[in-house]
């Protein structure tokens, strides 16, 4: 009689999806023309990285385009896959300054204002990360680096070519680079 009423409990749990299935049956629709573009915007500044060589960091465009200590600041990484992703990753974003020292601004979010996981991203979309990152009155370097990468819980995803950018020996690459006038 028990293994009877296991065996029905059992047939009432839902089938879990595979990555590939949930990846082909994700509703991507309201995500288009915001968070998934045909082409990144003309002003966007390359960087080039990849990430785990599957992940790449195509670019960004920074809003205000010029920022100064005080400014709230609204960046916006742009991310293709070059292959399939199995895992949904978070983006950190350290504020670190260039020249100087002060203390590190974080931006970690999950991509695509936590709509669009990476592990439904398709090969060849652009995706829009947009972000908010507040830079504090009177920061005194005069250059803040904005490094960027992508993990899960403890695992950072290894940076396999820093294209354009700088890299560094933690697996982040050091996309955006800010002179405060």
């Amino acid at each position: 009689m028990r293994s009877i009423l296991l065996i029905l409990l059992a047939a009432c749990l839902p089938n879990p999806q595979s990555v590939r299935e949930r990846r082909e049956s994700f509703d991507r629709s309201d995500l288009y023309g915001s968070l998934i573009l045909e082409a990144p915007p003309p002003d966007m500044k390359s960087v080039g990285a990849v990430f785990g060589g599957r992940i790449k960091l195509l670019g960004y465009t920074l809003d205000p385009p010029q920022p100064r200590p005080g400014d709230r600041l609204k960046v916006t990484f742009y991310w293709t896959v070059l292959k399939p992703v199995d895992e949904d990753y978070e983006v950190f974003v350290h504020g670190d300054a260039i020249t100087g020292k002060s203390s590190r601004l974080h931006g970690d979010h999950f991509p695509a204002e936590g709509d669009y996981p990476t592990d439904v991203w398709q090969v060849g979309e652009i995706v829009a990360d947009p972000f908010k990152l507040w830079i504090p009155p009177g920061y005194g370097p005069k250059q803040l680096g904005l490094f960027t990468g992508l993990y899960k819980e403890k695992y950072r995803v290894p940076l396999t070519d820093k294209g354009s950018a700088h890299g560094t020996g933690d697996n982040r690459s050091r996309a955006v680079e800010i002179v405060f006038p």
